[in-house]
């Protein structure tokens, strides 16, 4: 899938971390129960209202991701305030860990933003990240293997993001390590079982962000080590990432076409539970040039519609992608921009209803087409607000 992009600030930047390979580590099997020490056993969990307010297979839930300022391009604040009644959930991109689990902010992390939410009738999740976000900028892959291998720094993480929620009030987890060597397979899912069974002991919920493919390659370096049957097991929710199909490192082409889509959700539910999958949304625009043809432009829909309007071209469908995308000259340099609106996202929202998936994930708030909120109304979400309009 290659979800190279997102959080980037210029595309040099975002380079860096397409390029970077994955190292392919040895697994580590899972821990038994009797290494656990008792300071990481928790009791069974009983049924609580965080969980069921957002689980169940009758719910349908927005979810919204929440990000500081990229570059030119704003922070998620604005349009998570101004949407918040239509969503259930938010994830705030705010976190990350050290090679000893420990939890480490990195974001402008501000709880009156999140109270702010929750308020509003949704959950809050802090979203936990392997992003190295200053010097080699990048998902980062030997952080991943050192918590991960090691069955000590993994409990210490797991203890530690179940104290960050009952400290500061959050209602789980959002876990997004991307990456992962592929030899750590059996140890990821053994991440996700572990803080699974911990958070959901203290009426939390855990939701994973895993990469989009349509077949199941153990030795690929971007996919690979997400088993999608393991961790679809542990999780409440899965983001099932169907973005980048086209994007940093690849010529041009829809970040997200139909088929590829459709493709990707049939495989998802045939290892993962219908009501646990959240489709995630790229509301995004790339722009490639002939002159940087693997490194794009990373746009909002805003930016990308003002962009064409400067450039005086027409915005087309794409036919065989069912995305909105144009074609431009500039200084010489022949530019084709592939991006997605309310028609393109609907049709993906279509395919989430007529599989029964869980709900929706909007990567990420404040890039988006205004125009899907109208949309999202009517298609999902279980928000008591929401129910109403």
């Amino acid at each position: 899938m290659k979800r190279f992009l997102t959080f980037m600030t210029s595309s040099a930047l975002i380079l860096g971390l397409t390029l970077t390979g994955c190292a392919n580590a040895p697994t580590v099997p899972p821990k038994n129960e009797d290494q656990m020490s008792q300071a990481t056993k928790l009791p069974e969990a009983e049924a609580g209202a965080t969980r069921d307010s957002v689980l169940g297979t009758e719910k349908r839930v927005v979810m919204g991701f929440y990000t500081d300022d990229e570059g030119p391009t704003p922070s998620s604040k604005e349009s998570m305030t101004k949407n918040i009644k239509m969503m259930d959930e938010v994830a705030f991109f705010w976190y990350s860990f050290d090679a000893n689990g420990k939890v480490i902010p990195t974001g402008k992390v501000d709880l009156k933003i999140k109270d702010f939410a929750q308020k509003n009738g949704a959950k809050a999740y802090a979203l936990v990240h392997n992003m190295n976000l200053t010097g080699k900028v990048g998902f980062n892959d030997q952080l991943a293997h050192s918590v991960l291998s090691n069955p000590a720094k993994r409990a210490n993480l797991v203890s530690n993001l179940v104290n960050l929620t009952t400290k500061d009030g959050w209602d789980g987890i959002s876990l997004d390590v991307e990456k992962t060597p592929p030899g750590d397979r059996n140890n990821f899912s053994a991440l996700v079982a572990e803080l699974g069974k911990a958070l959901k002991a203290k009426d939390k919920v855990l939701n994973i962000s895993i990469p989009a493919k349509f077949i199941d390659y153990p030795a690929d370096l971007w996919s690979g080590a997400y088993d999608y049957a393991a961790i679809g097991k542990s999780a409440d929710q899965i983001i099932l990432m169907t973005y980048d199909e086209h994007g940093l490192g690849t010529t041009q082409g829809p970040i997200a076409s139909a088929a590829w889509v459709n493709r990707v959700i049939t495989f998802a539910t045939g290892k993962i539970a219908k009501e646990k999958i959240v489709l995630g949304l790229p509301v995004y625009s790339f722009d490639w040039g002939t002159a940087k043809p693997l490194i794009p432009d990373y746009l909002s829909y805003i930016q990308t519609v003002d962009r064409a309007k400067k450039m005086g071209v027409e915005i087309l469908l794409d036919p065989s992608g069912k995305v909105p995308q144009f074609i431009y000259t500039d200084k010489g340099t022949r530019h084709e921009v592939f991006f997605e609106n309310v028609g393109s996202l609907r049709i993906k929202m279509d395919y989430a209803l007529k599989n029964k998936l869980h709900g929706v994930g909007i990567w990420r708030l404040g890039m988006e087409d205004p125009g899907i909120w109208g949309q999202l109304i009517k298609t999902y979400g279980t928000n008591k607000e929401t129910k109403t309009k």
